[in-house]
């Protein structure tokens, strides 16, 4: 989750507002006081439903955690008024009080969660995910053929028990996944590799692409840093790229390592494998070029 989706209750909450504030203007027309609170929940509910609409044809993902949390900031502010609105008898003023602490409890717990990652994002830099931490995940965002979740590592590819647990991939279809890391620390200057601790608990080879994307240029199949990750069967390694890869590229592949956008993972055409653990992913100043554990 990034801090704009986190943000959407918030943002519903003051639509809903001004939505109560023209339906209340001297020149709206006249509604009851129970039209009015059932024309602004509906009113405000709709325009969130044709904001999630509009991004799935614009391109970008359209969600209905999203519209749940716009509802959540539409009911926040209509509980809130009820609960102050003196032309209702007080037992509805104590449910419109209920209604409203509830949704800001639910709409509010995700920004807090995804603020804390933010804040703790920063302060392991230069690590940019390390996935034995829970919040890990919250830039981390699957592609539809591929799940996750964080798991423990077989038995014979742990180095010990603090080392136990990584995010598991699984594949539901051969071709079209994508794992995205999203919003990473921007600015990798100072640093001389990426690196990536990858194991592969299967029989089979695994082989991945590594694209990397800057600001400038975006993500797109034309622009980026491309690599390669080879981990053979039952195995675990650290697969190191040199910075100097990235920024030495031409033209859209050339990257700004002062404006890192996003690294993904995507399988190769070769790819046997159907899942596999990814532990940690971080900047170092010395190689640690393809240490196999």
């Amino acid at each position: 989750m990034d801090l704009s989706n986190a943000a959407h209750g918030p943002a519903f909450a003051l639509v809903t507002l001004v939505v109560f504030a023209l339906l209340r203007h001297p020149s709206a027309p006249k509604l009851s006081i129970f039209g009015e609170y059932s024309a602004a929940i509906l009113i405000s509910i709709l325009l969130g439903a044709l904001v999630e609409l509009l991004q799935h044809f614009t391109g970008r993902d359209a969600a209905l955690i999203d519209l749940w949390t716009d509802t959540l900031g539409t009911l926040a502010v209509a509980g809130g008024l009820l609960a102050f609105d003196r032309r209702v008898e007080a037992t509805r003023r104590r449910i419109g009080c209920l209604v409203a602490v509830t949704a800001c409890t639910l709409m509010l717990a995700p920004l807090v969660v995804t603020a804390t990652a933010y804040v703790k994002r920063h302060l392991d830099f230069p690590t940019l995910v390390d996935f034995r931490l829970p919040l890990a995940t919250s830039f981390l965002h699957p592609g539809v053929s591929v799940t996750v979740e964080r798991s423990e590592l077989p038995r014979g590819l742990q180095i010990d028990e603090r080392d136990s647990i990584g995010v598991r991939a699984h594949l539901t279809d051969k071709t079209g996944w994508v794992l995205v890391l999203s919003e990473p620390v921007a600015d990798w200057r100072g640093h001389t590799h990426l690196n990536l601790d990858v194991a592969n608990p299967t029989d089979e080879p695994l082989a991945l692409r590594l694209r990397v994307f800057d600001q400038p240029h975006g993500r797109s199949r034309h622009t980026g840093y491309r690599g390669s990750i080879q981990i053979a069967p039952h195995s675990r390694a650290i697969q190191s790229v040199a910075l100097a890869a990235l920024s030495s590229g031409t033209g859209e592949a050339r990257i700004d390592t002062s404006r890192v956008q996003s690294v993904v993972i995507a399988r190769a055409g070769t790819n046997r494998a159907r899942e596999f653990y990814l532990m940690r992913i971080w900047l170092d100043s010395d190689a640690v070029a393809a240490t196999d554990y």
